[in-house]
C-alpha cells in the first residue's frame, strides 16, 4: 500500500524526537573537557614559588590577611588596602593562608582552579547566548553544532599565551575571582531576561545582583557589569523596543548605584602619581590617542600572542594612531554589520571595549597602562563571537568539519606549548626578571625588573649578582632613587662603606622624601667618622617620620 501524502506523513517519527537528557550530558561532558584542559595547562604552576611582584603585599608580608576572626574579616570589608577596595579577593588570601600557610602550592592551586571554573563559566555563557540570542552568526539550531563551536572557543581562551599572567602570578587572583563571579552573573541575567514577572525570574535577578557584588567586590573593573547588562538587552528577544528603555533602565539602578559608588571611592582613594602614569610626559595630543593604544593592545596580543611581558615600555606616536585607526575601524565595520542584523558582533566588541575601559581609566589597582592581565575578562566577549562563527562553520561543514577540527586542535596544542613556556617564567622571582630582563632593551622603562631581579639575587645569598643588577640599574636610569639606595645596602653589607655612602647620597638627591636612604646614610656616615653629614641625615630622616631615626634621637637627647 502506498503511504498517503496528507500531512501525517511529515509529522515527526517518535523515535527522532530530541532528547533533552542527551544534551544535557553533552553539554557536561563538554564542560569537563574545558575545565581539564585549563588544570592541565596550569598545573606545572603548582610547583612555582611566590615572586617579589606584588606577592608580599598580598600576601606573605601582608598581616592583614592572617587571621579570619570576626575583626580581620570585618576590617577587610571595611577598608581599603594598598588603594583598592577588593574584599573579596583579600579573602580568598586569607582563607589559602588559613588552609595551606606559605606553601605557594596552595595558593596557586586555588588561581589554577578558578582558572578552570572560568573556562566552563565561558563555555556554559556562550552556549547559552547562541541558543537563543539572533544577533550572533546563524547558530541557533543545531546544540550538537553550538556545543563544539563553543567547546573550542573556551579552550581556546583557556590555553591562551595571554592567561599565564593572570594564574601563574598569586597576587593577579582578582582578575579570576571576578571572572568567577562577573560570567554566571551574566548568565543568570539572560535567564532573569527571559522569566521577567516570575518568582523564578526575581531569583534570577536576585541572583545576578549577588554575583554582580561579588564580582565587584573582587576588582572595581565589574563596575561595567550594569551597562554589560544593557548591551545585552538590545540584542537579546525582545530587548529593543523603545517602549521598554525606561523600565531596563529601571530595574538595573541598584547595578548602576553601586557601580556609581566604587567607582567614586576607587578614584578617591587613587594616588594622584597612579592617574598621571599613563600619561606622564605625553602631549595633549597623545593623552587623548593613547587610551586607543591601550584598547587596541589586548586585541593585538590576542591575535598574536609574542613577546609577552609584566612589564612593557611606553610607545610613541605611531602605536597609538595605529591604535586609533584600529578601534575606529573595528568599530565602524561592527555598527555596518549590526544594521544587518549581525548585532553580536558589535555587542561583543563593545563589551570588551566596557570592560578594558576602567584600567585604561586607572581604575584598576596596577598603574601600568597596557598589561597581559587586563585581557583576561575584557577578551570573554571575543571567544564567546569566535565560538559563534566555529558553530556556525560546523553547521554548515560538511566534509569540511575534519579539517575544520584538526586546524583547532592544532591551535590549541600550539597556544598550549606557548603558554607553558611563558607560565615557566614565573616560577621564581629569578626566572621571571631573568626573563624581562634579557628580552627588553636597557632602558628606564625596565628599571623595575632590574630592581626586582637583583632583590630576588640577594634574597638567593648571590650578592655578587645582585650588585651588578644593581649597578646596571644605576647606569641604566641614575635618576632612579630606589636603584641607587638598593646598590648601597647591597654595597655595605659587601663591606663597601664608601660607595654605600656614596650610593644613599644619590638617592636622597633623588628622592628628597627617601626616609630610609637618610637614616642609612646617616647610619654609614657614622661610622666612617662624618659626624655633622651623619647628624644631619638623621634629622632629615626623622622629620620625614622614620621611627628609627626618631628613636635614635631621642636616646641622644636630640630634638628635631
Amino acid at each position: 500500500m502506498t503511504p498517503s501524502a496528507g500531512p501525517a506523513a511529515s509529522s515527526p517519527d517518535p523515535g527522532m524526537k530530541p532528547n533533552p537528557t542527551s544534551g544535557r550530558w553533552q553539554t557536561l561532558a563538554a564542560v569537563l573537557i574545558v575545565a581539564a584542559a585549563a588544570f592541565v595547562t596550569f598545573s606545572r604552576t603548582l610547583g612555582h614559588e611566590f615572586v617579589n611582584w606584588d606577592d608580599d603585599v598580598y600576601v606573605y608580608d601582608n598581616p592583614v590577611v592572617r587571621s579570619l576572626s570576626p575583626q580581620r574579616i570585618g576590617w577587610l570589608f571595611s577598608h581599603f588596602y594598598y588603594y583598592a577596595y577588593i574584599p573579596v579577593t583579600m579573602l580568598s588570601h586569607a582563607i589559602d593562608i588559613a588552609v595551606w600557610g606559605m606553601n605557594p602550592l596552595g595558593h596557586h592551586l586555588t588561581n589554577v582552579l578558578l582558572h578552570s571554573g572560568n573556562a566552563a563559566w565561558v563555555l556554559i555563557l556562550g552556549c547559552s547566548l547562541l541558543r537563543i540570542a539572533p544577533g550572533f552568526p546563524r547558530a541557533a539550531g543545531n546544540r550538537s553544532a553550538i556545543v563544539m563551536g563553543m567547546s573550542f572557543a573556551a579552550v581556546l581562551f583557556a590555553v591562551h599565551p595571554l592567561r599565564a599572567e593572570s594564574v601563574s602570578w598569586v597576587s593577579d587572583r582578582k582578575d579570576l575571582l571576578c571572572a568567577f563571579f562577573f560570567l554566571p552573573g551574566v548568565l543568570a541575567y539572560v535567564h532573569y531576561s527571559s522569566a521577567r514577572g516570575t518568582a523564578g525570574g526575581r531569583r534570577w535577578y536576585l541572583a545576578s545582583f549577588s554575583l554582580f557584588l561579588l564580582a565587584v567586590l573582587s576588582k572595581p573593573i565589574a563596575v561595567t557589569f550594569p551597562v554589560v547588562l544593557l548591551l545585552l538587552d538590545w540584542l537579546l528577544p525582545g530587548g529593543e523596543p523603545r517602549m521598554r528603555a525606561q523600565s531596563l533602565v529601571r530595574e538595573k539602578v541598584p547595578f548602576l548605584l553601586t557601580s556609581l559608588l566604587l567607582t567614586i571611592l576607587s578614584f578617591a582613594m587613587s594616588p594622584d602619581g597612579k592617574r598621571a602614569y599613563a600619561v606622564a610626559h605625553f602631549s595633549a595630543f597623545e593623552s587623548f590617542l593613547f587610551p586607543f593604544y591601550s584598547l587596541s593592545f589586548s586585541l593585538y596580543k590576542t591575535l598574536l600572542p609574542l613577546h609577552l611581558s609584566p612589564i612593557y615600555s611606553r610607545v610613541g606616536l605611531g602605536p597609538m594612531l595605529a591604535g586609533l585607526a584600529v578601534v575606529a575601524t573595528i568599530t565602524g565595520a561592527c555598527v555596518f554589520y549590526s544594521r544587518r542584523r549581525r548585532k553580536g558582533m558589535l555587542l561583543a566588541w563593545l563589551t570588551y571595549l566596557l570592560v578594558l575601559v576602567p584600567n585604561v581609566a586607572g581604575l584598576s589597582s596596577g598603574m601600568q597602562p597596557v598589561a597581559d592581565r587586563y585581557s583576561y575578562l575584557s577578551t570573554i566577549s571575543i571567544f564567546v563571537l569566535l565560538g559563534a562563527a566555529l558553530t556556525s562553520g560546523w553547521e554548515r561543514g560538511g566534509g569540511r568539519r575534519l579539517a575544520a577540527s584538526a586546524a583547532c586542535v592544532a591551535l590549541v596544542m600550539l597556544l598550549a606549548g606557548l603558554t607553558a613556556s611563558q607560565a615557566d617564567r614565573w616560577k621564581s622571582s629569578a626566572s621571571l626578571w631573568e626573563y624581562v630582563v634579557a628580552s627588553s632593551p636597557p632602558k628606564p622603562d625596565y628599571t623595575e625588573a632590574y630592581l626586582n631581579l637583583g632583590a630576588a639575587y640577594a634574597h638567593q645569598q648571590r650578592p655578587v649578582l645582585a650588585r651588578q643588577i644593581f649597578e646596571r640599574a644605576v647606569d641604566m636610569d641614575s635618576a632612579n632613587a630606589e636603584a641607587s639606595y638598593n646598590l648601597g645596602i647591597i654595597s655595605y653589607a659587601q663591606g663597601d662603606r664608601q660607595k654605600a655612602v656614596a650610593c644613599f647620597r644619590r638617592a636622597t638627591e633623588a628622592d628628597s622624601l627617601h626616609a630610609r636612604a637618610f637614616y642609612n646614610l646617616a647610619i654609614v656616615s657614622d661610622q666612617l667618622g662624618m659626624n655633622e653629614q651623619a647628624m644631619a641625615a638623621m634629622i632629615r630622616a626623622a622629620r620625614l617620620g622614620y621611627k628609627d631615626a626618631q628613636d635614635a634621637l631621642t636616646s641622644r637627647g636630640v630634638s628635631w
